[in-house]
C-alpha cells in the first residue's frame, strides 16, 4: 500500500470539514434553544417577582412588616436576575425597567423596616411598572 502525502492531506482535509460540518450541523438549533431557555427562565424570575411583591403587599395589610421585608428581599433578587437575563438578550429598555422595579422595591422594603404604611403605594407602583416578556 503506497499512501503519498497529497493522500494523507486530502484525508485530513476532508475529516476536519467533515467534523466542522458535524459540528455546524448540531449547533443550529442549539442557539435557538438556549435563548428560548434563557426567555422562559427570565419569565419565571418575573413572575416569582410579582408573586412575591403580591405576597408583600397582603404582608403590609396585615401590619406585618417582618414578611413583607422579606418577600420584598426575594423579589428584588428575582428582578435583578432577569435584568441580567434581558442584557444577554439585548433587551436594554426591559432591563432597564426590570432595574427600575427593583429600585422601587428595595425603597418599599426600607419603607417596610420603617414600619411606614405607604410601603404598599410605593409597591402598587412598583408592580404596575413591571415589564413583560416580549
Amino acid at each position: 500500500m503506497n499512501v503519498t502525502l497529497k493522500t494523507v492531506v486530502v484525508t485530513l482535509a476532508a475529516l476536519a470539514l467533515a467534523l466542522l460540518g458535524g459540528w455546524l450541523w448540531g449547533s443550529t438549533g442549539r442557539w435557538r434553544a438556549e435563548e428560548t431557555l434563557t426567555k422562559a427562565s427570565t419569565g419565571l424570575h418575573l413572575a416569582n417577582a410579582r408573586g412575591n411583591m403580591l405576597a408583600a403587599r397582603v404582608s403590609l395589610f396585615e401590619v406585618n412588616f417582618g414578611e413583607a421585608s422579606r418577600s420584598l428581599v426575594s423579589a428584588k433578587a428575582d428582578l435583578v436576575t432577569a435584568a441580567e437575563a434581558f442584557d444577554r438578550l439585548r433587551l436594554r429598555s426591559e432591563a432597564a425597567a426590570a432595574r427600575e422595579v427593583a429600585a422601587r422595591v428595595e425603597d418599599a422594603r426600607q419603607m417596610a423596616g420603617r414600619l411606614d404604611q405607604s410601603a404598599n403605594t410605593r409597591l402598587a407602583e412598583a408592580i404596575r411598572l413591571l415589564p413583560k416578556m416580549p
